[in-house]
């Protein structure tokens, strides 16, 4: 299934799908924890088709857009000239954002698009990666410790009305 997967950089075009797909699987990941109304509010204003539009014009952001036969499958943000107290490693970038459809999570699309990013990052000689995952999202947790990502960190953050706590997490690329 992932033979035929495609994975390139997003440009302005994929806005809108980009959008979507980020608006449905942030919400998604909130649904479980009774946060879904706040997940709303929040999403509807940071994945808004203008400001996925600004995002992709940022030369500070990079898109990794993944679909399947023109279907959108997930995808990746990273976000250059972030810094956070808690990351010890040099030449750091952000993974800002990483989701996949719900129906294709664990199929391995997470591992490509991550995959990807590291090798886009390495090549613009970042050594290392980072990110902030909410912190009762587990599986997503679980899955950053396999790929070699230790955490270092928290910060909190604002989902709608409500106060919540992200765990920090890097990967040394020099390794």
């Amino acid at each position: 299934m992932l033979a035929t997967l495609d994975i390139r950089r997003a440009v302005p075009t994929d806005a809108a799908r980009l959008a979507e797909l980020a608006r449905r699987s942030f919400v998604a990941v909130f649904e479980d924890e009774q946060q879904a109304e706040n997940a709303a509010l929040a999403a509807a204003e940071i994945f808004s088709d203008a400001q996925i539009r600004a995002e992709l014009a940022d030369s500070t952001s990079t898109f990794i857009w993944a679909e399947q036969a023109g279907i959108p499958a997930g995808y990746a943000k990273l976000r250059r000239d972030t810094d956070v107290d808690c990351i010890s490693s040099p030449r750091p970038v952000q993974l800002e954002r990483m989701y996949a459809e719900t129906d294709q999570i664990g199929l391995g699309i997470g591992k490509l698009l991550l995959h990807t990013a590291i090798k886009i990052v390495q090549s613009e000689g970042y050594q290392t990666l980072w990110g902030s995952v909410w912190e009762h999202n587990d599986r997503a947790i679980e899955f950053y410790r396999r790929q070699g990502f230790v955490e270092v960190g928290s910060n909190e953050f604002m989902l709608g009305r409500e106060r919540q706590t992200d765990v920090i997490m890097q990967l040394d690329l020099r390794r």
